[in-house]
């Protein structure tokens, strides 16, 4: 007697996946739309602060944290998600390997290639981040 379930589970607990869409067969991935999100931004240097965001094809989500002055940088994991074609939301779910729930909503502007935000949501928190907000170049 077949057990296509049993089939199944040994199927997903030999494969490895990563970001949030790695399940979809590559076939569905393919949307032009949101491939223009995939890349490396940056921000500039204020306060002696760099923050540095990666957006790979897989939706899986990188950001950095760097210091000038030698201090450890720190690091994000997460994963984004295309909202429109201007609008990308990118959620964190670790913080240095410990758990995370942040939430940014960046706004693309593709003359200047920036992504900006004006807040960040963490555990349902709402916090402004600075007077001009975040604003990473995309590299």
């Amino acid at each position: 007697m077949p057990y296509p379930r049993l089939s199944l589970a040994l199927l997903l607990a030999a494969t490895t996946l990563s970001g949030c869409a790695s399940w979809i067969p590559a076939a569905f991935k393919s949307d032009p739309a949101e491939s223009q999100w995939v890349g490396n931004y940056k921000s500039d240097t204020e306060m002696g602060l760099t923050t540095h965001l990666h957006l790979a094809d897989d939706h899986d989500a990188t950001t950095t944290y760097t210091y000038t002055n030698g201090d450890p940088g720190l690091l994000e994991t997460g994963h984004w998600q295309a909202i429109n074609t201007t609008t990308v939301k990118v959620t964190m779910t670790t913080h240095q390997g410990r758990p995370l729930n942040s939430e940014r909503i960046y706004s693309y502007d593709p003359h200047s290639e920036q992504l900006s935000t004006k807040q960040e949501t963490v555990d349902g928190q709402t916090y402004e981040l600075g007077v001009e907000g975040l604003i990473l170049q995309r590299q």
